[in-house]
């Protein structure tokens, strides 16, 4: 859960925060204004862009890809663009057409082995937009704001700071604890890295940052890192932020039937994500 009790506080842009207790009730209280609107302001804007670029490095391995998005229309379509920035061959493009029983999967050179056509196709979930934080346009965005409300919940010292610049922006900083960030699953790191995560790396802390808008909406939302410890060296940085309006335009059509492979049932699905996994995993 993102959400917190809502509380009040107000402060002129460029005045200088007063010392002690004061500071500390000023500081809590912008960041429980904001956790308490955070997961609405990531996943209920319609007709938006938006993009995440998540890069994670342990020792010599690395994961590098830049998610962007676009939702339009009534009722909503919606196009995922998953891009590895190591391999261009590595990509993934989810569609799910505001019309018909089904959503697609257009398949990168890297994942051809999946199926015999560039598309395949899949019953939407039932749940259907119940749980807007499943989808990939938005779900780094939800586990960097789970993180982070862990974190506060867990110490409220983690809260480090809030700041109001002269457009009426703010900026709120907390330190995550990396066992937070693992927890929490951020990144979901297979278990051959997390069981080399020991005892030095757990104490290492991730600074976060939540940019707002004068309004309250969310501008951008920023994890970053660099740290060693146990033998081995960690670098992580996430960014997630809004980047325009969305229109048709940024939508595929509808693929035709020849270049699609069907995926009739959820065993069928069950066992294409497995494969999907599998050559991910290599």
């Amino acid at each position: 859960m993102l959400a917190l009790a809502t509380a009040c506080g107000q402060a002129r842009a460029g005045t200088a925060l007063p010392d002690g207790d004061q500071a500390a009730a000023y500081v809590g209280a912008k960041f429980e204004k904001a956790m308490s609107k955070l997961a609405d302001t990531i996943v209920e804007p319609r007709n938006v862009t938006n993009s995440a670029d998540r890069y994670f490095k342990f020792d010599d391995k690395y994961l590098h890809n830049i998610v962007t998005s676009a939702r339009t229309g009534s009722p909503e379509s919606r196009i995922v663009h998953n891009r590895s920035q190591k391999n261009p061959n590595e990509f993934l493009d989810s569609f799910t057409p505001a019309d018909g029983a089904v959503e697609y999967l257009y398949l990168g050179p890297a994942y051809k082995t999946l199926a015999p056509t560039p598309w395949v196709s899949m019953p939407k979930p039932e749940a259907g937009l119940v749980q807007p934080c499943a989808w990939g346009g938005v779900q780094i965005a939800c586990k960097m704001g789970d993180a982070v409300d862990s974190a506060y919940k867990a110490d409220k010292k983690a809260l480090r700071g809030a700041k109001s610049s002269a457009d009426g922006t703010e900026q709120l900083t907390v330190n995550v604890p990396f066992p937070i960030f693992l927890d929490r699953r951020v990144e979901l790191l297979p278990d051959k890295v997390l069981n080399q995560v020991g005892p030095e790396l757990r104490k290492a802390v991730v600074p976060s940052t939540i940019t707002l808008k004068p309004d309250g909406s969310l501008a951008a939302f920023t994890m970053g890192a660099k740290f060693e410890g146990d033998g081995h060296k960690v670098e992580l940085r996430y960014e997630f932020k809004f980047t325009g309006e969305a229109t048709s335009s940024d939508l595929p059509t509808v693929p035709d039937a020849s270049q699609v492979t069907v995926l009739a049932d959820d065993a069928a699905k069950q066992d294409f994500y497995r494969r999907l996994g599998e050559l991910q995993g290599r």
